[in-house]
């Protein structure tokens, strides 16, 4: 290999010979002091280890800019160290080296791009097979099946050829498709390009295809075009695992360094430092071979050193009185230019899917690494397949490493997450010997709530892993001898809920009352959550405490708003609870019997409080909900306060609602507000796992309340859905064939014949119906048996109103009390026809 010597510089001609340094002084060891024979001068440009200097630190006399973190230094790859004008802050890791094996998957979480939520959330979720677009309020704004799709695969199309030329094209013969729609494809011609364009239209590839073979200008004749699948949109959200993320990386080129010394035992002294690891070039480990004697040179040969290394850098070590008389360098062992490198690797990912962000190759040991993220799930995958093994143009013998890393997400309450950290760590041993590897995101600014990430190599580990966590974060439900520990003061923050809060400081436990389903859950240690276990029952069997429930008519509800549940309050403290979520509205009375009667009794009076008005009725300084001085507060958009408990059961309340039209709105001002709570909002206050489940429930009522447009898979436990009167559906779930017509399997049949042939169990089935007085819902025939009370009837299945008599349907039940008393002269009971809630 040719060498290009580096000669140092000598001591000028004439100079007086200069006293010795003292090696030992420069090593902060000498022991003779200023009787030492040896100069203790410090020599130009000499350093003194951190690790062996004595005395104050010098001040760190850099700018502003030293407030800044470094992001190189980030990244482990800053080259100017102490003299970077930028801060490297202790607190901060930088990504460990990685040796010649191919990058580490232990610095997948340092990404100067990367972060806990990755990109702001797009607000769709795959649901029951479909599509689902989510608005304010977690109303949703739209379903799209896979029926709604249609995509085609355009090829032979000129190789400078891009989305935006493409678009241009596809307008040429009448089709307008957004640049986000088409998507480049691996071509197996250098010569030519391919392109997926996908579209919600189910007939966009038949048409399309058509208006090409009946198109014969020169800029469409030579294009090919084939009908593919259409694939599905992934959307984004917690608790799902992703593919999106890459690590690329490739051998970065080396060259060899002979540093020549007149002594020996110096040379050899240099060699240990560098085998050590003590001794770095451009931060990075060298390897260093045992000095060989040749004339009047020993010679200290350092191979792997990083290419692109400064001639100062090799040496930047090695203590000034300790420095090589000189250096010769070999060629590098290939031709590199960083910039280029990067902009070709980067190019290939493009090919393969659209990408969220790309981070430059930094380097860690023998190779750089790349890190990119695509936009749509999945891409990753397919990149690591089609990409890992890619010959390099700029390293004929160098191959392109491509690893796809899968990743879930998280976000719990940081108090529940700071009494579960011991049990994550217990696992994080284990998720680490499969290389899954969790970061724990310090909440945002004015938040609660934390971001788990797991990030791993294998899918099956990362789903692992993601389902411990989720049984983690279930928390332990707590029992007495099998029953669930309740009580109906656990309902209220009273003095009840004081001395749960004494039982989480004093077991550093978090304790979570699930008032919706009644159970309480333990988030902490094992042998903690026993401990408090026990304590609940006792708690549970000594309170006394029932939980009654006073309905409100109009009257009685305009009065408690004009301060006559401030009055109750006054009285009962947080026994009372006032529900204006509820129809009708109602206060609850969580105590004993004569704290009941005492509440009916001020109801009934309904006594003005004293005092002005103004200053009984509810402000947005009150929770909206329980109108008390609100427990850890939220405020919304609109300025309205909410009990933290109390917005969240507003919430779950909300998954288990009836109502046509699911969207969650502000109760604040007498529930006279009504504005939608931004989607930003929901998520930031809730947890991921509540926050998807109003999503779901949101999902289900926008289903259930369209039985003409939507249906689910009739096979039990499937959950798919399908869009109804469009042929025969076959569940790509459970495969089972079903038609969209009358919904039910009968495939080779029509449906008269499979209605003919069913007809016996048809008729049996109405006669029983006849017998016990059920009768179908005129819109998704779900039975409906009527007990007592009017006729007018609401269906459990899609919330329909319907008047018994005549089961003819309405939009509200104001509306089916009218036609009642219109057609049928009354409601069906012997009451006045005048109705209240």
């Amino acid at each position: 290999m040719p060498r290009q010597t580096i000669r140092l510089p000598l001591r000028p001609a004439g100079a007086r010979p200069a006293k010795l340094p003292c090696m030992f002084f420069a090593q902060g060891r000498c022991r003779n002091g200023s009787s030492c024979t040896f100069s203790h001068d410090a020599a130009p440009g000499s350093t003194t280890r951190p690790d062996t200097a004595s005395g104050p630190k010098p001040t760190d006399t850099r700018d502003a800019k030293a407030k800044v973190t470094c992001h190189f230094f980030l990244k482990g790859a800053c080259l100017k160290g102490d003299s970077c004008p930028f801060a490297h802050p202790e607190s901060v890791n930088p990504s460990p080296a990685v040796g010649s094996g191919g990058p580490s998957t232990d610095d997948l979480l340092v990404s100067a791009n990367d972060g806990p939520e990755d990109k702001p959330d797009d607000w769709i979720r795959q649901l029951g097979g479909a599509v689902i677009q989510f608005g304010d309020g977690a109303a949703v704004l739209k379903a799209s099946l896979q029926s709604d799709f249609s995509a085609v695969r355009i090829s032979q199309l000129p190789a400078n050829s891009t989305p935006d030329t493409i678009s241009q094209l596809l307008g040429q013969l009448g089709f307008t498709v957004a640049v986000d729609k088409i998507r480049l494809a691996p071509s197996p011609h250098p010569s030519h390009r391919v392109a997926d364009v996908r579209v919600e239209d189910p007939t966009f590839a038949k048409r399309f295809i058509s208006a090409v073979d009946a198109q014969k200008e020169a800029s469409t004749k030579d294009i090919r075009v084939i009908p593919i699948n259409a694939p599905m949109p992934g959307g984004s959200g917690m608790h799902r695992v992703e593919c999106k993320k890459v690590l690329c990386s490739w051998y970065r080129p080396f060259m060899t360094a002979w540093l020549n010394f007149t002594s020996s035992g110096l040379a050899q002294t240099i060699h240990e430092k560098y085998t050590s690891g003590r001794y770095k070039v451009l931060n990075q480990n060298v390897t260093s071979h045992t000095p060989k004697r040749s004339g009047s040179w020993t010679t200290v040969m350092l191979t792997e050193v990083p290419a692109e290394a400064p001639d100062d850098d090799i040496t930047k070590s090695i203590p000034a009185n300790m420095m090589p008389r000189n250096i010769e360098t070999g060629t590098p062992s290939f031709k590199y230019n960083a910039r280029v490198a990067n902009a070709l690797v980067k190019s290939k990912l493009m090919e393969v899917g659209p990408l969220e962000w790309w981070e430059d190759a930094v380097f860690g040991g023998k190779r750089a690494k790349a890190k990119a993220r695509f936009q749509d799930d999945g891409d990753a995958a397919k990149a690591a397949s089609l990409l890992n093994g890619w010959e390099l143009p700029f390293h004929k013998k160098g191959k392109l490493t491509v690893q796809a890393i899968y990743s879930a997400r998280f976000k719990v309450q940081e108090r529940i997450y700071q009494a579960i950290k011991p049990i994550i760590e217990e696992h994080s041993a284990t998720w680490q010997a499969k290389k899954v590897y969790l970061a724990a995101y310090e909440p945002a600014r004015y938040s609660t709530l934390r971001v788990l990430k797991f990030e791993g190599e294998d899918n099956k580990a990362v789903a692992e892993a993601k389902r411990r966590l989720e049984q983690i974060l279930e928390g332990h439900m707590a029992t007495d001898k099998g029953k669930p520990i309740w009580s109906p003061a656990f309902t209220v923050n009273g003095d009840v809920f004081q001395k749960i809060k004494e039982i989480e400081q004093l077991l550093n436990i978090v304790i979570v009352r699930n008032k919706r389903l009644s159970r309480v859950y333990i988030f902490g240690l094992e042998d903690k959550c026993k401990e408090a276990e026990t304590r609940l029952a006792l708690i549970a069997q000594q309170d006394a405490s029932t939980t009654n429930i006073i309905k409100l008519d109009a009257a009685q509800f305009a009065w408690a708003c004009r301060g006559g549940f401030k009055s109750i309050t006054e009285v009962l403290g947080r026994k009372a609870r006032f529900d204006i979520v509820s129809d009708p509205k109602q206060i609850v009375v969580t105590g004993s019997e004569a704290d009941v009667k005492l509440t009916t009794d001020l109801i009934k009076a309904q006594k003005e409080p004293s005092g002005s008005s103004s200053s009984k009725q509810s402000t947005t300084d009150d929770c909206s909900i329980c109108w008390m001085e609100p427990e850890n507060p939220i405020t919304t958009d609109c300025g309205h306060s909410y009990c933290s408990d109390c917005f969240e059961q507003l919430c779950v309340s909300a998954t288990s609602s009836s109502k046509a039209d699911f969207i969650l709105r502000c109760e604040g001002d007498s529930s006279k507000c009504q504005e939608a709570f931004h989607l930003e909002f929901l998520q930031e206050r809730l947890s991921s796992q509540l926050f998807e489940e109003v999503l779901n429930a949101s999902f289900k009522s926008y289903v259930s309340h369209r039985p003409d447009a939507l249906r689910y898979c009739p096979t039990p436990d499937c959950g798919q859905i399908y869009r109804a009167a469009t042929g025969t559906f076959t569940c790509p779930n459970c495969l089972t064939p079903v038609c969209t017509t009358c919904h039910a399997t009968h495939q080779g049949m029509t449906c008269a014949d499979y209605k003919f042939v069913s007809s016996g169990g048809d008729i049996a089935l109405k006669q029983a119906k006849q017998r016990l007085g059920i009768k179908d819902c005129p819109k998704c025939k779900t039975a409906i048996e009527k007990t007592e009370g009017c006729d007018h009837m609401t269906c459990g299945g899609c919330g329909t109103h319907i008047c018994w008599k005549c089961l003819k349907t309405f939009g509200t039940g104001n509306e089916c009390y009218a036609h009642m008393n219109r057609a049928h002269g009354g409601i069906g009971i012997d009451v006045p026809d005048e109705v209240r809630w």
